[in-house]
């Protein structure tokens, strides 16, 4: 912009310019307000003045584009956390598929592999086998869905019975197992109440319902290793289910 008018004029005293050093006023030019910049030289006083509405302008840019920037940064931002949520939900998904039973929801074959090899010796710990009875039968004779209904009915008393002292699986069709980890002393009392809900259950398609378990603990001798517990458990829970037919064929006799 060229002035043409002293530096007075507008408001700037010459003595307020230093040698070698720029001195920004704001001014009024027209009706204009302005910024001037002004340096001293040798033998001049240079003067540049720039309409505020350039800086006005300048400024709204400069606010868009960070504006933009941030909105794209916050979009960037949010596509990348929802896929890090969404790979954990999937990772998660497939861990609790591969180690879940799809019809009990109980823990599988493979987690149980997984947990009792981690198990230790030198900590107590009870191991329960368990194992419907009658379930070929009720299969043939009142179908699938009756066995079905028979083998999460069971599920569903041990989880109910021992998830908060372990966990329950189902290691093959009528097979399964209990692993107690957790308030020990609590047991006797957690079997009595998974024994009480076996015999108040009913179905639709089945009215009643028996189990055989074995039991040892962990802690009961010195063991080789885990596996050698679960065969004692298997050994005891054949016992009782032998006993439970020999007991089902004297009554049928009367």
């Amino acid at each position: 912009m060229e002035i043409r008018e002293k530096l007075d004029a507008i408001g700037i005293s010459s003595e307020q310019v230093d040698k070698n050093q720029v001195v920004v006023k704001h001014v009024k030019i027209d009706g204009k307000h302005c910024r001037c910049m002004t340096r001293r030289d040798d033998s001049y006083i240079v003067a540049v003045t720039v309409e505020d509405s350039v800086y006005l302008h300048g400024t709204l840019l400069a606010i868009l584009i960070v504006g933009a920037y941030l909105v794209l940064a916050t979009c960037w931002m949010m596509y990348m956390f929802s896929k890090v949520i969404k790979e954990r939900v999937e990772k998660e998904k497939l861990i609790y598929t591969s180690n879940t039973d799809e019809l009990t929801k109980c823990f599988n074959r493979h987690a149980y592999e997984t947990d009792i090899n981690a198990l230790e010796l030198n900590v107590e710990w009870i191991y329960i086998s368990m194992d419907l009875n009658g379930l070929k039968k009720v299969n043939d004779s009142y179908g699938h869905a009756a066995g079905d209904e028979l083998i999460c009915a069971a599920a569903d008393c041990m989880k109910n019975s021992f998830s908060e002292y372990g966990k329950v699986y189902r290691i093959g069709g009528d097979e399964f197992v209990v692993v107690i980890t957790k308030n020990i002393g609590q047991f006797e009392e957690a079997l009595w109440l998974f024994k009480h809900r076996i015999e108040e259950w009913h179905g639709k398609f089945v009215d009643s319902m028996t189990i055989s378990y074995g039991y040892v603990f962990s802690s009961e001798e010195k063991w080789n290793s885990v596996y050698d517990i679960a065969k004692a458990a298997d050994k005891r829970m054949y016992e009782s289910k032998a006993q439970f037919y020999r007991e089902r064929d004297n009554w049928q006799s009367y």
